[in-house]
């Protein structure tokens, strides 16, 4: 009895034991994932990215100049101040004599007699000077300089919106298309490694094959030099995926990157837009591509907005055309400081005064008109610029376009071949295990659906890249 309910207590500490390691496991995960999403890598290399920094930089500077053009409407208050200390004081104590004074008078009696006194009237400069003056000035009118001035900054600055959002989206694409050549090399790569291990068994059956008397020498040369001509595609190949980490690491700020350190699970989604893409019509894609929304076209549009202005700006400057404005001074200069000197009121030592200002240019020699033609000439440079603009956007998108159908009909066809070189594989395992066929035959086939498989993958990235850039175009 006490050996059985030892066994019982046995057998549930075991169950219980187990389910607690079974839930520690299932806890644990299995492997984990690499950190570098495709946000990751984005939000890196907006953080990081130099030219994108210029132009946050840029645009900052932009809002400063804006402000600046705002305060001009505004008045400008200058104020001037200086202390002097006057060792010597140019004006010194003033006497009079009091018997000049008595015998300027008409006395009706006996006249007092002179005394040789001296009287002082004024006790001379003092050694401190102070002088200060307050000066407001106040445009009234301009023939709208200011107001274009502002609209002008105002421009400048949502053009430096539209790089910051046009750059952004670049940088998108460009990261995008590294990420997913990597992708698409890596699964060439393991192909590449498969048709090795072929190739190598081809050389090994050859040179038996030569050794029995069944084949030539130069057989076994032909497969010494598909095996390394395989070789050398497999070390340019990775020189390419190596290339792509260093761009990688460049754009993103993120030093000694490794292809296992990238998450590719963003890859299928992107995929499957890309064939959604090219079912769109493409009239109707080409429509959107080249309309105003379109950075490239907006950014233009914003351009020729901004030499539209330049232009008001220059009319304004043209001969004839006065700008008013309104100057209020205030100022005060004695030996003391402001209201602190004795009947400071009455010596009247301050100042107010008002002014309007007129000023214009008469002639010039005829500047003016030039500067305005020049203008005139930067307006037409724009539209000519935006329509130039266009026609490119245009062409880059037919081309990548045409490109992505072109990459869809050969991956069909490379499709068709795979399958009908898994089906000769099949055939040919059969004929050399019934003792019918060779080996080198089944090695054969299988070089060449491996052949097929990494020029599906080329053209999938070719797809790919064209899809991207179709992507881009439409931002």
């Amino acid at each position: 009895m006490k050996i059985n309910r030892l066994f019982f207590t046995f057998v549930i500490f075991s169950i219980l034991n187990a389910g607690i390691q079974a839930q520690e496991i299932s806890e644990t995960p299995e492997s984990t994932a690499p950190a570098y999403t495709l946000e990751v890598l984005l939000t890196e290399t907006e953080m990081n990215h130099p030219e994108l920094r210029k132009l946050q930089e840029e645009y900052r500077r932009s809002i400063l100049d804006l402000k600046d053009a705002w305060w001009s409407l505004g008045p400008t208050v200058d104020l001037q101040a200086s202390g002097t200390y006057m060792v010597n004081p140019p004006v010194g104590a003033m006497y009079i004599n009091a018997d000049d004074i008595i015998n300027s008078i008409s006395w009706n009696g006996q006249r007092p007699r002179n005394s040789g006194q001296r009287i002082k009237v004024f006790d001379g400069m003092e050694n401190t000077l102070y002088n200060f003056e307050l000066t407001l000035t106040q445009p009234i009118f301009t023939w709208g300089k200011i107001t274009n001035a502002i609209k002008l900054y105002d421009q400048v600055s949502k053009i430096k919106q539209t790089q910051i959002s046009q750059q952004t989206e670049q940088l998108k694409t460009e990261l995008e298309t590294r990420l997913i050549s990597l992708y698409y090399l890596s699964k060439i790569l393991e192909i590449i490694d498969e048709e090795d291990l072929y190739t190598a068994r081809m050389v090994e059956v050859s040179e038996n094959a030569e050794k029995a008397g069944m084949l030539i020498h130069q057989d076994v040369v032909d497969a010494k030099i598909q095996a390394k001509e395989l070789e050398i595609a497999k070390q340019d190949l990775l020189e390419q995926m190596n290339d792509q980490l260093l761009e990688l690491s460049r754009i993103t700020g993120i030093q000694a990157l490794t292809l296992n350190d990238i998450n590719y699970d963003f890859v299928p989604e992107l995929v499957s837009s890309f064939d959604s893409l090219i079912q769109i019509n493409p009239t109707e894609l080409e429509a959107e591509v080249l309309s105003g929304n379109q950075s490239s076209i907006k950014m233009l549009t914003q351009l020729e907005n901004v030499s539209k202005t330049a232009e008001k700006i220059s009319r304004g400057y043209e001969n004839w055309k006065p700008d008013i404005a309104l100057q209020m001074s205030s100022g005060y200069s004695g030996s003391r400081f402001p209201l602190l000197e004795p009947n400071w009121l009455r010596k009247d030592d301050y100042s107010v005064n008002i002014s309007i200002g007129i000023k214009a240019t008469i002639w010039d020699g005829g500047k003016k008109v030039r500067d305005v033609s020049r203008k005139v000439s930067d307006v037409e440079t724009a539209k000519i610029n935006k329509l130039d603009a266009r026609s490119t956007i245009s062409k880059t998108f037919n081309s990548q376009w045409n490109a992505a159908q072109v990459c869809k009909m050969k991956i069909e066809y490379q499709e068709l071949k795979i399958e009908s070189a898994s089906a000769k594989i099949d055939q040919k395992q059969k004929m050399y295990e019934s003792g019918y066929g060779s080996e080198t035959d089944v090695l054969s086939a299988k070089i060449e659906r491996c052949n097929a498989q990494i020029e599906k993958e080329k053209q999938a990235l070719a797809k790919a890249v064209a899809c991207l850039t179709i992507e881009y175009l439409r931002k």
